[in-house]
């Protein structure tokens, strides 16, 4: 392996762990401001603008159907919640950036 194959290696993991770190986090808040989770809100609005959150929704939209499958669809499943909340990133924006 030469110095340009490794630095192209390099680039490459760095890029999908980046992704797959930003996309936890983003899912994880987003999924919180579903759930109508205040301080979560609060957080987003503070360092977000509303333009950028969701361009940002829409990027890791693959990491957010992940999570909503993690932390809605399997308790429900398995019998820790009664419903699911539909996953609406309509409902995520509204939540987040509205008065309800």
């Amino acid at each position: 392996m030469n110095d340009m194959e490794f630095i192209y290696y390099l680039i490459i993991f760095g890029a999908i762990l980046t992704y797959i770190v930003w996309g936890f986090v983003i899912s994880f808040e987003s999924l919180l401001a579903l759930n109508g989770t205040q301080s979560a809100i609060e957080w987003i609005k503070r360092h977000h603008k509303p333009e950028t959150f969701k361009i940002l929704l829409i990027i890791f939209l693959p990491m957010l159907h992940l999570g909503y499958l993690f932390f809605e669809l399997i308790p429900y499943l398995t019998g820790i919640n009664e419903e699911p909340k539909s996953f609406d990133l309509d409902r995520i924006y509204k939540n987040i950036f509205f008065d309800r």
